[in-house]
């Protein structure tokens, strides 16, 4: 529906119609804005408030009237693919239209013979390849759509995301898709504009516009900058946007109309499918080889029996020849293992959805597999980002709410001046997105920086209402918390009533807080009980500094707060907050206890039992970092360093303390990217965490990067390739786990069947050219390729994990896809089903008692036999690494189960009513039982095949430089015991 059809049918409730909002986004022009009343007079129009937002009767009415005529927050998806659409695709195959067209002709030659115009064979070829044809098509097509499906709707979930807005006056976060026109939200440095829309306020707010305009540099927003378009990043400052468009009619949605994306095939795709046309070389020189073969035995046999003139019925020899040697290569082509790859990662992925892992790149399902080392953050990740103050020094004042002896502040024992300047100092310099609620009886809740909810309870413990602080005053100027920087600062103006005493004058205040350690290095003067500065002398500031050490070695993360005076000549020269940093006077040094989540010690042991290097990456004190380290067992006998010693390192000196570094503390983005970069250049599979916005480079340079999904900024998950959902970093181990179930699933369809292959070829090409003809027809090999291509793919792709993969080195960057394990199982199967074949194929006739050689019933039980030897390896195939219990876990795949039982089900309603529409004839009950148990040998057959040595591969399991510490076996006990039970559900 257009904009003037929507304007035409539905009645303007609002004093802007849509087609009006839409031309004065798309100008973006000051002068249409002033038209309609500038900001304010487009607020009126949308009936909201530019401070409360949306009232309650939209809240109550679900926003009905405003969905109604602007629409909802959702964008155009590319069109379906119908099935048709798939089906058609099936047919377009060469090999498969070859085979078509060449039935086509024997049908009309079989049809012509049967009317007598022709002497020859009949029909019935021609009408079975055609229908087995039309079954694979039909096959293909099913399995193509319902992965189509799966990515629509995981799709769905990957571009949710929430986004905080004030809605009655009230903070609240919501779903991007429930964003209305109207609404007020609230953006901070690494969010992505949800919608389009007007700037109303804020700090120093700059947005990188190149995604839509192409302009590389930032535009700082303002009175005269005021639009804001979709789909752009906030890369500074902070602020508030009234919504004005939405969805399909925001600049974003209108670019996402004219977009139709196709998912780039992975890595291992690729590799597979280089691995499949080689296989089809293969499969094509046979096939000649066969045709070639066959035709000369035909010319030969036709002129030694030629006798009067040419029978034109005699062309349907040649036909049938042909479509022999075009099934050879339809069997050949190995067309299921892209579709292996492709079932077992939308399979993969739909369940990592429910262990916390959303996958946005489809690659990092298999590369996730192959990691070496994990780069983790702390904060959230091994900790529970359960943030509150336990200990701290306020104005000379100690205090410890974990010791009775020491006991907590109250608000009545403090001055009024020092416990202003502390309400004021949290609940102003702290992000507007950063609060919490209480909901009756219930734990509270914090959303946003949790580091900054744990100060604003604090604060609210000492009497501070921190919303309506932040409601009566405005901040000036403001410079929000960064990584590099790890302070943030912020200058309001200094009310009338607190600017004497304490304040020693000024019409501003600067307020900062961050890291303890360097905070304190920028104060001169220091709070005192009563309320009033004095100079900072170096014993206090040793004190201090003692103060801040102990709280670290017990794993506390320190703040530091502190605040200076500013005049207006100051506050209005050139300088910026950063230049007024200094000579400040300290409030005190707070101690955030953010406990250990008990999980974690388990799955980082269970990491390193992987053979995987876990190091802790944090903005964090060392003192502090290496405590958790330590909690976690990642820091064991190894190094731990500040950021600063790390960035003066050379390449040659990064190489030489790389193998032993297992903590890097106080550390900036530029080190983090410097790690996971020479990490990467030295041969390892990087994983590494990341929450902020300048954690995005080394995001993207990571092999995996995993962005935090509760902390994390809009800018680092569209940087990552998976989200962790819960920021848990077992989850982060659920991912290796699930990654190298994915390489593992492949390499079990490939070793079934890469066997299949060898042993048709095989067949086909000695029989031929032995006189024997082609012993398994063409309906016969077509079953045979949907069997080993189709639904193995289906039965072997979805394989679940189990804790056993992680009780195994990782398979790191080079490693063969086939195994010298897997390459000796493909051999000693191989050489089992080629020796019964020809047994069967030379001597059968004999052993069964089944009249001439080459009879119908010769080469149904040869057929059978066949079969059954793929429907046992199929079994022995789910094992590729020495494992004896190849039953293990079977009754967990439901639909190995339910595809093996239903392919040995075809299989009798094959042989015994196929008729000659599949060439055989019904068995008795002596040649079923004699097919089945030649078949089941494969599986004895198999463990003797396993006693055969082979070398292990150099690369596996011995690629990283880096060993990670032996985990204790005490440790891996509770996830081991949790896995097993996972195993037998649904991991």
């Amino acid at each position: 529906m257009s904009n003037a059809d929507m304007d035409i049918e539905m009645p303007n409730l609002f004093g802007l119609t849509l087609a009006e909002m839409d031309a004065i986004m798309s100008k973006r022009s000051i002068e249409a804005l002033e038209e309609v009343g500038g900001l304010r007079g487009v607020a009126r129009s949308l009936h909201t408030d530019l401070s409360t937002g949306l009232g309650r009767s939209d809240i109550e009415s679900n926003f009905a009237d405003r969905i109604a005529t602007f629409g909802t927050n959702t964008y155009p998806k590319p069109p379906a693919k119908s099935w048709l659409h798939f089906f058609w695709e099936a047919l377009q195959d060469t090999t498969l239209i070859i085979l078509i067209v060449a039935a086509v002709v024997s049908l009309v030659l079989g049809i012509l013979s049967t009317v007598g115009i022709l002497h020859g064979e009949s029909w019935v070829e021609g009408t079975a390849i055609l229908a087995a044809v039309l079954i694979v098509a039909v096959v293909t097509a099913s399995n193509n759509y319902s992965k189509e499906n799966q990515f629509r709707s995981l799709n769905d979930v990957k571009n949710n995301r929430t986004v905080q807005v004030v809605r009655n006056g009230d903070t609240c976060a919501v779903s991007i898709f429930d964003i209305v026109v109207g609404d007020v939200a609230l953006l901070g440095t690494g969010d992505q504009v949800p919608a389009d829309g007007l700037y109303i306020s804020g700090q120093e707010m700059t947005v990188n516009e190149s995604a839509m305009t192409g302009e590389t540099d930032s535009v700082k927003k303002s009175a005269s900058q005021p639009f804001m378009l979709s789909g752009c990043q906030v890369d500074g400052g902070s602020g508030s946007m009234l919504v004005t468009a939405i969805g399909f009619n925001s600049a974003w949605g209108q670019t996402l109309a004219n977009l139709v994306t196709e998912p780039e095939p992975t890595p291992l795709q690729k590799k597979l499918d280089v691995m499949a046309t080689s296989i089809g070389k293969l499969g094509l020189s046979v096939a000649i080889l066969v045709f070639v073969v066959l035709v000369i035995y035909f010319i030969d046999s036709s002129v030694r029996g030629f006798e009067g003139p040419w029978e034109w019925g005699k062309l349907q020899i040649l036909v049938h020849i042909f479509i022999i040697s075009v099934t050879i290569v339809v069997v050949a082509v190995p067309e299921g293992l892209p579709l292996a790859v492709t079932i077992s990662l939308a399979y993969s992925m739909r369940q990592m959805m429910t262990d916390n892992n959303l996958v946005r790149n489809l690659a990092a399902c298999e590369t996730m597999g192959g990691a070496t080392n994990i780069c983790s953050d702390k904060t959230g990740t091994l900790t529970e980002n359960r943030m509150s103050v336990r200990q701290g020094w306020l104005a000379g004042l100690e205090f410890d709410k974990d010791r009775p002896d020491v006991g907590d502040l109250r608000a009545p024992d403090l001055d009024p001046r020092l416990l202003h300047l502390v309400h004021e100092g949290i609940a102003l310099n702290t992000g507007a997105t950063s609060y919490f609620v209480a909901p009756p009886g219930k734990p509270l809740e914090y959303v946003g920086n949790k580091t900054e909810c744990a100060l604003l309870v604090f604060a609210s413990e000492l009497g501070c209402d921190y919303k309506q602080l932040r409601k009566t005053t405005t901040a000036y100027k403001s410079i929000p918390f960064s990584s590099a920087r790890k302070r943030m600062s912020t200058i309001v103006p200094t009310k009338p009533s607190t600017s004497s005493g304490s304040s020693g004058g000024g019409a501003y205040r600067l307020y900062c807080k961050g890291a303890s350690e360097l905070v304190l290095q920028l104060c001169s003067k220091v709070m005192d009980a009563s309320g009033n500065q004095a100079v900072l002398q170096q014993s206090q500031r040793e004190q201090l500094t003692a103060k801040i050490d102990e709280m670290a070695s017990e794993g506390l993360r320190t703040v530091c707060l502190a605040f200076r005076d500013c005049a207006d000549a100051m506050i209005n020269s050139d300088k910026g907050v950063a230049d007024l940093e200094h000579d400040l006077v300290c409030i005190g040094v707070v101690g955030i206890k953010d406990p250990l989540r008990a999980e974690v010690p388990a799955a980082v042991a269970l990491c390193q039992q992987a053979g995987i290097m876990v190091r802790m990456v944090t903005g964090d004190n060392l003192t502090t970092a290496k405590k958790i380290a330590q909690d976690c067992g990642i820091l064991t006998d190894g190094l731990a360093m500040e950021g600063p010693d790390f960035a003066q390192l050379t390449p040659e000196e990064l190489d030489d303390i790389l193998p032993r570094l297992q903590v890097l503390a106080r550390s900036s983005p530029t080190d983090k990217l410097t790690l996971v970069s020479r990490l990467i250049h030295n041969g390892e599979v990087v994983a590494v965490t990341g929450d902020g916005t300048n954690d995005a480079p080394a995001l993207k340079a990571a092999d995996v990067g995993l962005a935090m999904g509760i902390a994390g900024t809009d800018v680092a998950k569209e940087a990552s390739d998976i989200i962790i959902l819960d920021d848990n970093f077992a989850s982060i181990v659920k991912a290796v786990l699930w990654g190298r179930s994915v390489y593992d699933n492949i390499r079990k369809f490939l070793q079934f069947q890469v066997t299949v292959n060898m042993v048709a070829l095989t067949v086909a090409f000695i029989g031929a050219v032995t006189g024997k003809g082609t012993p398994l027809k063409a309906v016969q090999l077509l079953w045979v390729n949907l069997i080993m291509d189709t639904l193995a793919a289906l039965a072997l792709g979805t394989e679940k994990p189990t804790a056993d993969l992680l009780y195994r080195k990782p398979y790191g960057r080079t490693t063969s896809l086939i195994s010298p394990i897997m390459i000796r199982n493909i051999a000693g199967q191989s050489v089992f089903q080629v020796t019964v074949l020809f047994s069967i194929l030379y001597v059968g006739h004999l052993i069964w008692d089944v009249g001439p050689e080459s009879s119908v019933e010769h080469y149904t039980i040869l057929f059978n036999t066949f079969v059954f030897c793929q429907v046992f390896n199929e079994i022995n195939a789910r094992k590729i690494n020495d494992e004896w219990n190849v039953l293990h876990n079977i009754h967990v795949n439901y639909m190995f189960v339910v595809i093996w039982l239903a392919i040995v089900v075809l299989q009798v309603i094959i042989i015994q009513f196929g008729g000659d529409f599949v060439s055989v004839t019904p068995l008795d009950v002596g040649q079923w039982f004699s097919c089945i148990a030649i078949g089941f040998i494969a599986i004895p057959f198999g463990f003797l095949v396993r006693l055969v040595p082979v070398p292990k591969p150099k690369s596996e399991g011995s690629q990283s430089r880096y060993r990670p510490s032996s985990a204790n076996a005490e440790e891996l006990k509770p996830l081991q015991a949790k896995q097993s039970s996972d195993d037998d559900e649904d991991l």
